[in-house]
């Protein structure tokens, strides 16, 4: 099982941008057949960005779910309707898990830390070892799921760590845990050269439907 997730760039009254983004979520979910999620960001990218995310297996998996929009008239007309909010074009991603299942999609009011990084050259499998051992360790402080994937298209060696909480209530508390962690904080001072300089970014997202 893989993640893909769709980053889409809306302006406009929050009201209208959200509903419409919502509106289509439900409409891909029921036309899928299966759950999509769709995730406000709220810290670590321009204000209206959202992201659509849902569990697939595979390429030709996602084939089939576009196969069968790229000929309903209607999500297309739902598209059109949407143009004049977006900022620009959205972009797709598909994320394979090295550590940590997916699972069941979390509920609405869920609350995302998303970490990525792009391993330095030559230092892959010293990379995708500390990174294991990284999501282990938040697992075991914060006691929340902790999954490590890397990216299958884009930036070659980027990774990407994703903490769930059930509430914003509870993603405070598992920052504050880390944070306060000797052990946490050493983690971080060993990943020396192994992720190219800059490359590290991190964003807040939560479950809106």
């Amino acid at each position: 099982m893989q993640l893909f997730s769709r980053v889409v760039s809306l302006n406009g009254p929050l009201a209208e941008v959200s509903a419409w983004a919502a509106d289509m979520r439900q409409y891909v979910s029921d036309k899928s057949g299966r759950e999509f999620g769709l995730w406000a960001v709220m810290f670590g990218a321009p204000i209206g960005t959202m992201v659509y995310s849902a569990r697939v297996d595979g390429l030709a998996d996602l084939q089939t779910i576009g196969e069968a929009l790229l000929g309903d008239s209607d999500y297309h007309s739902k598209l059109a309707s949407g143009a004049p909010l977006s900022s620009g074009p959205p972009v797709d991603q598909i994320s394979t898990p090295i550590y940590g299942e997916l699972g069941d999609p979390p509920p609405v009011g869920s609350v995302a830390v998303v970490t990525t990084a792009t391993i330095a050259n030559g230092a892959y499998v010293e990379a995708i070892a500390w990174s294991v051992d990284m999501a282990q360790y938040v697992e075991g402080v914060t006691g929340m799921r902790s999954t490590f994937l890397v990216d299958d298209y884009g930036p070659f060696g980027q990774v990407r760590w994703i903490g769930v909480a059930p509430d914003a209530a509870s993603a405070d508390a598992a920052g504050q845990k880390l944070n306060a962690d000797p052990g946490y904080l050493d983690k971080l001072s060993a990943a020396g050269k192994l992720f190219a300089e800059g490359s590290g970014q991190r964003g807040l997202v939560s479950r809106v439907a």
